[in-house]
Parts: structure tokens; sequence; C-alpha cells
């Protein structure tokens, strides 16, 4: 029975001993962020916190309890004027009405898009036969190009006496020069042609 009060004895003592000691905190949290851990209001300290945004987040927050006068929450007849005028807020019924409008121009250019397609799916065999027809052209052309190249490469080869790659770039030079000798050829033809006809004139007359 002695010892059972002894234990009670150093039971209380102990719990006084704890009471008298300060608790220590031990989170390095400054009051306000202490406050609001706890889930309470903290005091409004900054005055960035009295302004009329901040004051209207704080009753979002915490509703009543913010201290906060609801009728600060409203818009002023001034603040509803600038955004009318701004229109950054516009009316329901507007909206919609544009809404609608736009989906019906939508919806129009989508059936005369779909119309425009049938049509030319009706139009696509004669279109591609036509195509079809411009290549063979096109092949014929450049064949006939091809040919005449070649007859001229190969004339140029047989003039100069030995092959040569016509990407070379003596080639164009060899071209030229061929080209050169051939035209004066034909002014002399042309001339010995004159005279021919002039010394005829002379006989007759």
């Amino acid at each position: 029975m002695l010892r059972n009060w002894r234990v009670l004895a150093r039971s209380f003592a102990t719990t006084a001993s704890e009471e008298a000691t300060p608790k220590v905190d031990i989170s390095f949290l400054r009051p306000r962020h202490r406050i609001i851990a706890a889930g309470g209001i903290p005091p409004v300290q900054f005055d960035s916190e009295r302004e009329r945004a901040a004051r209207r987040e704080r009753f979002g927050r915490y509703g009543l309890a913010s201290g906060v006068p609801v009728e600060e929450l409203f818009p002023t007849a001034e603040e509803i004027e600038e955004e009318q005028a701004i229109g950054l807020f516009r009316e329901f019924n507007d909206v919609k009405k544009e809404y609608n409008e736009l989906q019906k121009k939508k919806k129009e250019a989508e059936v005369a898009r779909l119309a425009e397609l049938e049509k030319n799916l009706k139009k696509y065999p004669a279109a591609l036969a036509k195509y079809e027809a411009s290549l063979v052209k096109q092949e014929r052309e450049k064949d006939d190009k091809e040919l005449a190249l070649e007859k001229r490469i190969r004339e140029i080869q047989e003039y100069f006496g030995y092959w040569m790659d016509p990407k070379d770039p003596r080639f164009e030079v060899m071209l030229q020069q061929k080209e050169a000798e051939e035209k004066k050829a034909a002014k002399m033809a042309k001339r010995d042609e004159i005279q021919k006809k002039r010394y005829a004139e002379n006989v007759q007359g």
C-alpha cells in the first residue's frame, strides 16, 4: 500500500514538472504559419492583405469568420461600367446567339464543301484522262528533245573526233565553237549563193 502511494506521488511530481516546463516549438514556423497549420485564421498584418482583392480572397477562404464585410465583395458601379465598356463579360443570350450563328455558318460551309466534293468526283474521270494525256504528250516532247540533244552531242563528238561527257564544262565550249563554225559556214554558203546568182545574171545580160 505504501509502495502504491510512492508511485502515485512520483507520478504527480513528474506531471507538475512537465506543466511547469514551457514547451519548445521545434517546427521553426512563424506564428502566422503556426496559426494556419493549426486550422486557425491568421490576423491581417501586411498592407497587401488590406487590398480589396486580398480581402475578397480572405472571405472566400474563411467565410464570415474572416471579418470581411459582405458588401466589399460586390463590384462598384464604376467597375461595372468599365467592364461593360471593355466587353470583358458578355450576356449569356448574346453569346448563345453568336454561337448558334457560327454553328449555322459552319454547317452551311460543310454542306457546300460536300457538294463541291461530289461535283469534283463526277469530273474526276475526265480530269484524270486529260492529265494522263498531258503526261503522254510531255513524255513524247521530252523524247523528241532528248533525241535532238543526243543527235547534237553525236555530231559534236564526231566533229572533234573524240567522246566527251555532256556534263563536262568543256563540252559547252565545244558546243559554242561548233555553232559558231556552223554559222560561219552558213554565212559563207549564202555569200557564195549570192555571188553565183549575180554571175548568172551578168552572163544572161
